[in-house]
This record gives structure tokens, sequence and C-alpha cells, in this order.
């Protein structure tokens, strides 16, 4: 998916995979945090290689800990995360939901999290496009290919395939295929909802 946000007509070869695990602050993140959750499972499952697991798990940590100070991002080592999802390189992002779908793109200053409330944390579906300087939290529900324009604050639930903004987050669009948006990096996703809400 982040090879074909950043590269739309470039086949996938593994040396343009490396060069992206390379350029990629975000990508790199998430491949460290999915090695070290499944690691951690390993870990807490017990058995007779739990040491094995644990000495496997020690430098994989502070690697884990050096890329989240140079990306400034932070993914809870409770999420679970499908594969599939794509992060911003730019990184600035928290990152504490319970579980985050397949498909889905997380944009720059984003932050998803517990909510002081009840410690609650969001669920977010697949396919789901969540733009730039978001706040997200509380026990909420994010449908499947819901969109997010940038500087949306939502703490409620909300259905699949619908489009939000604004702090409080209200409803601009139905029925949205946020596709487009998932696929291309550089996309205004504002003026992209606005040509299609006039549409």
């Amino acid at each position: 998916m982040a090879h074909r946000r950043r590269w739309p007509d470039r086949s996938i070869t593994l040396a343009s995979c490396l060069w992206l695990l390379a350029c990629s602050p975000g990508l790199r993140l998430l491949v460290i945090h999915a090695m070290a959750r499944w690691l951690y499972l390993k870990r807490i499952s017990g058995g007779r290689l739990t040491w094995f697991w644990n000495i496997i798990y020690s430098p994989l940590a502070l690697l884990k800990v050096a890329e989240r100070h140079t990306n400034k991002t932070h993914i809870s080592n409770d999420c679970e995360i499908e594969g599939y999802i794509c992060f911003s390189d730019q990184g600035h992002i928290i990152f504490g939901a319970i579980k985050s779908g397949s498909g889905s793109v997380i944009g720059t200053r984003v932050t998803i999290g517990m909510s002081h409330v009840d410690g609650g944390r969001p669920t977010i579906g697949r396919n789901v496009w969540i733009g730039s300087d978001c706040v997200i939290y509380g026990s909420i529900s994010i449908g499947d290919g819901a969109t997010l324009l940038p500087g949306t604050v939502l703490t409620k639930n909300i259905p699949a395939n619908i489009v939000m903004q604004g702090n409080p987050a209200r409803l601009v669009l139905q029925n949205f295929d946020n596709s487009e948006l998932r696929d291309l990096q550089d996309m205004d996703a504002i003026q992209y909802i606005k040509k299609k809400w006039e549409a």
C-alpha cells in the first residue's frame, strides 16, 4: 500500500521495496511494531522457549524506541494493526487504538487514544482515511470506509462510508468512496470532498 501511494506507476520490485523501507519512517515503524507485537505474543504465551523470545525481543524493543524518537510517533504495544495500513512519513502520531483495520491511512499530527473519563479506546474499521491534525478518543467505533477530514475531533461512533469534519465532528457526506484519497498521497482532501459534494 505504501509503495502504491508513493509510486503509483512503478512496479513492485525487491529494490523498490528496500528503498521504500529506507526512506519511509512510517513504514519502518509499522514493520518494527508488527515484529515486536509478534514476539510479545510469543513471550506471553509461555512455554519452554520464553527465555529465547525474551532474548530476541530486547534488541527489537530498543530499535522500536529509537525509531519512535526519530519519527516522533508512538504506537501502543497492545494495539492490533491489520496488514496494509499506512502512517504518514512526517510522523507526530500517537496511535493508541485497540484495533485498526487493513487499508487505513493515518495522516500527520494525529492523536488516537484513551478517554480520561472511562479509559476507553477507539476501534478503527477497514479502509478508513484519517487526515492530519485529527483527534480521536474514547470507547468509539469508526465504520469501514469512513473519512475524517483534517482537523476533526471525534468522540462518538460513526457508521461506514461517511465523511466527518470539524470540532465537534459533523456529517459532511454519506455513501462516500474514499479509495482515491487512500491511493494518492498528495491530494487536497477538502477540495476533493467539496467537488464530490457539489456534484
